[in-house]
Order: C-alpha cells, then structure tokens, then sequence
C-alpha cells in the first residue's frame, strides 16, 4: 500500500466513524439515561486517530490539532497507530523490491 492509498483509506475510515457516531448521538434521546453502547469508544478512537492522521500525514503538532481539549490523549494509542501505518508502508516497499 502506498503512502497516497492508506491516507485515503485512513480517511475513509474516520468518514464512515464520523457517521456512525452522529446515529449514536441521535440515539441518545431514546435511552433513559442518556448512554448509548459504544459512544465513548467510538468518540475516543476517532479522537486518537485524527490526531495521529494529522501528526502522521500533515506533520501537524498537537499544539494546532487540540486548541482547547483539557483532557490529554493516550500518547502510547497515538504512537501505535502511527507505527502500525508506517509498517504498512514498509511492507508494500518490501514487496516492491
């Protein structure tokens, strides 16, 4: 897989999340309490690959990624995704040669 083809693949991704999150938030009104399955998840996995997309793909800082989020991320998730992408790369390189 090339550089080009897993950021479009990653980006997908975090599209079809995206929208599977906003079902999940209309959801809420039909729960009694509020929770709905697998929200929090789903919020927090975006969270952590959209700022590893940015640092990863946009050589972006956190700095710019998260103005006002007082609650940091989980740097060692940030830091496997990046590195799982990278192996991916490598690996269509390795099969290249």
């Amino acid at each position: 897989m090339t550089y080009k083809e897993l950021k479009h693949k990653i980006k997908e991704e975090q599209k079809s999340l995206a929208q599977k999150i906003k079902e999940q938030k209309g959801q809420r009104k039909g729960s009694p309490d509020g929770y709905v399955l697998g929200l929090d998840y789903n919020r927090d996995d975006y969270r952590h690959t959209h700022i590893a997309y940015c640092m990863y793909f946009n050589q972006t800082p956190y700095k710019k990624i998260e103005l006002t989020c007082q609650d940091t991320p989980r740097w060692y998730r940030i830091d496997k995704l990046k590195e799982n992408w990278e192996n991916q790369i490598d690996e269509a390189l390795r099969n290249c040669a």
